[in-house]
């Protein structure tokens, strides 16, 4: 009976907003852009629906973090299992577009979730297992896995963190009931998953992502030009309005001696010629990377290209890391592995690694210049914190592997699984 009552609900529900898409995408490039790119997906969809033999192992991403999460899982069921096909989906354009380097024989963009495209979608991948990355659930899609039998596994799982999560208690005991395995991300979400009541398995793992952010550091290459291998280098990633508010206020309250020895390294999330250029006129003297020619260092330079967050960390001496005053702080976990000690804004609940290593003592939550600072000040001359970065970049190398752990949980359960 509450199955049917949910069904409806999330059908109406469903439907009323995708009258709302249909309205309102001439208007959204990105709402634009996803039905272009399911128009074009159709033929790809026909060659699949062909008959193949192989078993289909399908994985399903919501966006670029969790398709990150999953990419080393990815890789060792095409090393491990070659005959099978792989197929990935994911259901955010912007990740479809800019992840073509999987070792899949499909890279997919998830339709929305009607009856009528779920019960296709279902019919035409026919997968042996569903492996979906933390959340991503659907409910059509859902059912249809379960009326078809196949088994479905949710990895680096997280429990939903919405203030409606209480009332949708009996949304939830269903949706995710129809998991066979879940291998959550920390105890604190196997727990609310528990809570549930459900008949699933539930195992605690580390992220995956560890792997791919340690691939990622073993290919870090020589540092760029533009860095200051002589000053103290405070880099800002993945930056927002607001964080570069907080740090423009701290940046003209420093003392001039403490700028002399420091070099700001900017790197906004959206780091488009308006914005940047914005920022140039904020800080004088500040260079545009894409401007850099000059043999002397910059004292302040602003990354107007995407691409190389992630390696700058590795030469930078301490980071902010974006997102933490809007609607929540970006990865942190490729910072960390770097070893540097780090800080963000206050919005840290929706983020497990924020809130460890904030316990851990590795991450500073900064609300205004004066504690920018203080937190700075500290970093530059007190060796506690750079010592905490340390023995937290140990730990995080010592997880190295947990994708092939998962990997061995999820065939050890191929009995449960089907």
């Amino acid at each position: 009976m509450m199955r049917c009552v949910w069904g409806i609900l999330y059908n109406a529900t469903l439907a009323v907003l995708l009258l709302g898409v249909r309205i309102v995408t001439p208007f959204f490039p990105k709402l634009r852009l996803r039905g272009q790119i399911l128009r074009q997906q159709k033929a790809k969809l026909e060659s699949l629906a062909t008959a193949d033999e192989r078993p289909t192992i399908w994985f399903h991403a919501a966006s670029m973090g969790e398709l990150e999460q999953i990419k080393p899982l990815v890789r060792l069921y095409r090393e491990r299992l070659p005959s099978s096909r792989i197929l990935v989906s994911v259901f955010s354009p912007s990740a479809y577009r800019q992840h073509r380097d999987l070792p899949c024989d499909a890279l997919l963009l998830l339709p929305y979730d009607t009856p009528v495209a779920a019960r296709r979608w279902v019919k035409v991948l026919q997968p042996t297992i569903a492996i979906v990355s933390r959340y991503d659930l659907w409910w059509n899609i859902t059912r249809q896995l379960h009326k078809r039998g196949i088994p479905l596994a949710i990895v680096n799982a997280t429990f939903p963190s919405t203030r409606w999560a209480p009332m949708l208690a009996g949304y939830y005991h269903l949706l995710y009931g129809h998991a066979k395995l879940i291998i959550a991300r920390s105890e604190r979400h196997a727990a609310a998953f528990q809570h549930l009541g459900i008949q699933s398995k539930i195992v605690v793992t580390p992220d995956t992502r560890i792997d791919q952010v340690a691939t990622l550091a073993h290919a870090v290459t020589e540092p760029p030009a533009f860095l200051d291998h002589q000053a103290f280098r405070l880099l800002l990633g993945s930056t927002w309005q607001a964080d570069e508010t907080l740090w423009l206020a701290a940046w003209q309250r420093l003392e001039p001696a403490s700028k002399r020895s420091m070099q700001l390294i900017i790197v906004p999330h959206e780091p488009t010629p308006h914005h940047c250029m914005h920022l140039q006129r904020e800080l004088p003297g500040a260079v545009l990377l894409s401007q850099f020619n000059a043999p002397e260092h910059p004292a302040v330079v602003i990354v107007d290209r995407v691409g190389m967050l992630a390696r700058l960390y590795y030469h930078a001496s301490a980071a902010y890391i974006g997102g933490g005053f809007g609607a929540g702080v970006h990865s942190l976990l490729e910072a960390a592995f770097a070893g540097i000690p780090l800080s963000c804004g206050p919005r840290i609940e929706r983020s497990d690694d924020a809130q460890e290593f904030s316990e851990a003592g590795l991450l500073r939550v900064l609300t205004s210049p004066s504690e920018a600072i203080a937190w700075l000040d500290e970093v530059r001359n007190a060796p506690a914190l750079r010592e905490c970065a340390r023995s937290v970049q140990e730990q995080l190398h010592s997880l190295q592997g947990v994708s092939v752990h998962v990997y061995r949980l999820i065939e050890q359960e191929r009995e449960l699984l089907t």
